[in-house]
């Protein structure tokens, strides 16, 4: 999340955790951790955040929360000690990623300027320490735990260590597979915005048309059509190779051939490079498809599932040759949840129309041809295969063993950091404001404390 230090944050934090001073508090500082400082306003945004998470503010909340900060601060701290820092390309990357994403959630970037009172580049301004800072701890954080490894006589005297009565209950879980099949534009449509792209591209390199004017009324690239089709600062790997390769060929202010990626027709224009990291204006048109079109792949479908289903082909083999979607096909079409990177979905956390489908199949049967709307707005048709499916129960260690394996992992590492965390505070000054002391740390914060 971000932070900020509007006047209504400040007021958020209970009266009980700081006395307060005749007139208007503006600031102080609460605490110092070697060179680092934190102030009044990080509590209180930290806690507002807490708040608006549905969490219950209550003291000991409001120490868990400074002493996260006092952690943090130890990291950077640390960080400054061994030199380590982070790259300007990867902080303008994610100030950019961030931006993007608020703005989304805002409904555009004027809006969202509106809500800061302040620009797009003043924003940016102002958080860049912030997420610079985020991002050293980070990377601290990782340095700390690096050398953690679980074995499975680890996982095993973890699960051991349960209690009984505390040992999780697990909701509804399903694995699937799907082959996806998206329909193709006819040739004559596809020479058609050929054409046309190209004759764009041509208006823009000699000077006739601005490119920020023809990817704000004809780039069908969404998340940057509105910003004069600019991406802002992105590092090798964010867009799809084909993209990458053009970009590295550029040099500031040149613009590129006419090009093809799975998204459509491109062309861009170089704004700067740094390192592995660019920043292009680009516009994107796509090859419309008709319902004819369409229709052919729902056939493919249909004929497919067919053959599964009289045991002619395998639904993994049939994946592997016939699916379009390049994350799942070489895996037999079987889906990966992203946060876990499990097989295993939550049956709560599917989107409503593969929960439904899934939830009238048993393991091995295939779905009907399923009408589906992609995230850049196109439809496709897939079949989906549900594989298996687990009813609640208490984890286990062989239902459960990679939820248990991340859990012993998890407990490791913050014993690593405990006992980093130890080592440090025995030579690091850290002082406290006199209204903090009566938290109940789970370190001693005040080991090396010099008393006035």
């Amino acid at each position: 999340m971000w932070k900020g230090s509007t006047l209504s944050l400040l007021l958020g934090i209970p009266a009980w955790c700081a006395a307060q001073p005749q007139g208007t508090l503006i600031d102080r500082i609460i605490a110092v951790v070697g060179r680092e400082a934190i102030l009044y306003s990080e509590l209180t945004v930290r806690t507002e955040q807490a708040r608006q998470g549905g969490a219950a503010l209550g003291p000991a909340a409001v120490c868990g929360e400074f002493e996260d900060l006092l952690y943090e601060k130890l990291l950077l701290e640390q960080a400054a000690i061994d030199s380590v820092v982070v790259d300007a390309g990867q902080v303008d990357a994610e100030l950019d990623r961030r931006i993007r994403y608020f703005s989304a959630q805002l409904g555009g970037d004027q809006k969202l300027e509106k809500f800061y009172g302040k620009s797009i580049t003043e924003i940016r301004a102002e958080f860049r320490e912030q997420v610079e800072d985020q991002l050293l701890v980070q990377n601290m954080q990782q340095r700390i735990t690096a050398d953690v490894r679980v074995t499975p006589r680890d996982v095993q005297r973890f699960y051991n260590s349960i209690p009984a009565d505390s040992v999780p209950l697990i909701n509804a879980e399903v694995e699937y597979a799907q082959i996806l099949r998206q329909p193709k534009p006819e040739e004559e449509e596809e020479r058609r915005v050929r054409r046309r792209i190209e004759e764009f591209r041509e208006s823009v390199r000699k000077g006739e048309k601005d490119i920020c004017t023809i990817a704000i009324l004809y780039s069908e690239d969404p998340g940057s059509a509105k910003e004069c089709g600019e991406l802002g600062l992105v590092p090798l790997g964010t867009m799809v190779p084909e993209f990458d390769a053009v970009a590295m060929s550029l040099k500031e202010g040149e613009v590129s051939q006419v090009f093809k990626t799975q998204f459509g027709y491109h062309f861009m224009q170089m704004v700067e490079r740094r390192g592995e990291y660019y920043n292009a204006r680009h516009v994107l048109m796509r090859p419309q498809v008709g319902n004819p079109e369409l229709l052919k792949e729902r056939t493919v479908l249909d004929s497919l599932a067919l053959v599964i289903r009289d045991g002619g082909l395998r639904f993994y083999d049939a994946a592997t040759r016939y699916s379009e979607d390049t994350e799942s096909k070489d895996l037999g079409g079987v889906l990966i949840e992203p946060n876990s990177n499990s097989t295993r979905w939550d049956m709560s956390a599917l989107d409503q129309q593969t929960f439904f489908v899934l939830d009238k199949l048993k393991p091995g049967e295939v779905s009907e041809p399923q009408l589906l709307v992609m995230p850049d707005g196109t439809k496709a048709y897939r079949l989906l295969q549900l594989i298996s499916h687990t009813p609640p129960h208490r984890a286990n260690m062989k239902e459960d063993y990679r939820m248990i394996q991340q859990a012993a992992e998890g407990k490791m590492r913050a014993a690593a950091v405990d006992e980093w965390v130890g080592n440090r505070l025995e030579g690091t000054y850290v002082r406290l404001n006199e209204d903090y002391r009566q938290c109940r740390f789970m370190h001693d914060w005040t080991l090396q404390e010099v008393n006035d």
